[in-house]
């Protein structure tokens, strides 16, 4: 049994499979003419059984003979998954970051910067033999093997930019200056607490980059004439704070200070989970619980292009590269397909690397294609979770699908429900155009 010619030829365009083809044989994944498993199928097959949620060698092996024709075995698969196989998915990955498109979906609350660079990481479990590749917490005396993908998103063009992946051991902190190398002048850069890093900072705003970060509990804060601020002082500013300063004990930077009031209700919630923390040392003052009753911010973006409140829509709009992290583990399923039969340290990068090589595909293709044109039409917006979920498990059908009749279908089935409670991405960016 094989796939209809037009369904293959969909495939064919999607995956690029010229694009598969080269790289294959450029990073020595394939090394002369294949007899049965070609770059193409190899790739196309282990997505078609990631997306049914069968992700082992026989559906993998059974999978590459739908599309080529040929009996496969599940050791023929096996085989090929070795030290050329991990570079060979990783250059792919990286070829899919160079192609995305580009395209500006973002409102006037970032029309005064170029990128607008959002970083963040999410965890996968691994299975436990993978602990010394790819170390992770302690739990009960254990070292638990976890991995750790760092990712940047440009959201002004809904593209990821870069991928990194380690271990879970290698965290946000050690990865803040992996940014210098991508910011130009003018981009903006968002990160949270994780990522902060005064030298950072200062070299951000060398290279002519602003950037918007929550600010750190206890850090020096000094006033233009080099004036000690005390943080008591900040703190009884009731209706906030939104001044110049100068953060940092020994390398002093330049930033905005934005202190906005928390409504009671959250502040009392925030206030409750700090006193319920678990680690015995921590010993939180009573000045650090009425930090909690504001939302502190530091940028060098001047009042003349965002106000406080400005500030405060652009660090939500933080928030969407979690939604994306979600729509990877649940509308991709991509922590169960770790399962525990990925003991092989090739088999774990190529899976990682191959999802997200999927993942940057349907991002391209199918949400950037359709999102303006869902919004035009029917005044809705798509859900990235629901839309991933969909794609992940209809992707033969959808492939092989009109324009037409699929627009139509992510419109019913892939859009945020209309509901007052709930505030999603594009809701940010119409909230500071209104």
């Amino acid at each position: 049994m094989q796939f209809q010619q037009q369904g293959k030829k969909n495939f064919d365009k999607f995956f690029d499979k010229s694009v598969i083809t080269r790289i294959g044989k450029r990073s020595g994944f394939v090394q002369r003419k294949p007899k049965k498993i070609s770059a193409y199928h190899f790739v196309v097959g282990f997505i078609i059984s990631c997306c049914i949620g069968n992700y082992t060698f026989s559906e993998w092996a059974f999978q590459i003979g739908l599309l080529s024709g040929k009996r496969v075995s599940k050791q023929g698969v096996f085989d090929r998954l070795h030290a050329s196989t991990t570079v060979f998915a990783k250059q792919l990955l990286e070829e899919a970051l160079l192609q995305q498109a580009v395209k500006d979906f973002t409102s006037s609350l970032f029309k005064a910067f170029g990128k607008v660079l959002l970083q963040d990481s999410t965890t996968l479990r691994l299975p436990q033999i993978l602990a010394a590749m790819f170390p992770g917490n302690h739990s009960r005396g254990v070292q638990k093997a976890v991995a750790r993908i760092q990712s940047i998103l440009d959201i002004k063009a809904m593209k990821f930019i870069e991928f990194s992946l380690g271990a879970f051991t290698q965290n946000d902190q050690s990865a803040s200056g992996s940014i210098i190398s991508l910011v130009k002048k003018g981009d903006l850069v968002i990160r949270d607490l994780g990522y902060f890093s005064i030298a950072v900072f200062d070299k951000l705003i060398k290279a002519q980059a602003h950037f918007l970060s929550r600010l750190r509990y206890g850090v020096t804060i000094t006033d233009r004439q080099g004036k000690l601020i005390l943080l008591k002082d900040l703190l009884k500013h009731k209706h906030g704070v939104d001044r110049w300063v100068y953060i940092g004990s020994e390398k002093k930077v330049l930033v905005r200070l934005v202190m906005i009031p928390v409504p009671p209700l959250q502040a009392a919630e925030k206030i409750r989970k700090a006193k319920q923390d678990r680690d015995a040392r921590l010993n939180h003052s009573k000045e650090y619980y009425q930090w909690l009753r504001f939302n502190v911010y530091i940028t060098t973006v001047d009042k003349d292009v965002w106000t406080a409140s400005q500030v405060y829509q652009a660090y939500r709009v933080r928030w969407q590269i979690e939604i994306i992290f979600k729509s990877w583990k649940t509308g991709f399923n991509l922590q169960h397909i770790l399962h525990e039969g990925c003991t092989n340290e090739h088999r774990v990068r190529v899976t990682i690397f191959l999802m997200l090589l999927f993942i940057c595909l349907f991002m391209k293709q199918i949400y950037v294609r359709y999102k303006t044109m869902v919004e035009k039409k029917a005044n809705k917006t798509i859900s990235l979770l629901k839309l991933s979920l969909f794609v992940n498990n209809n992707l033969k059908e959808i492939i092989a699908m009109p324009d037409k009749l699929l627009k139509e279908i992510i419109m019913l089935h892939c859009c945020y429900d209309k509901r007052s409670d709930r505030t999603n991405m594009t809701d940010l960016y119409q909230e500071n155009e209104n």
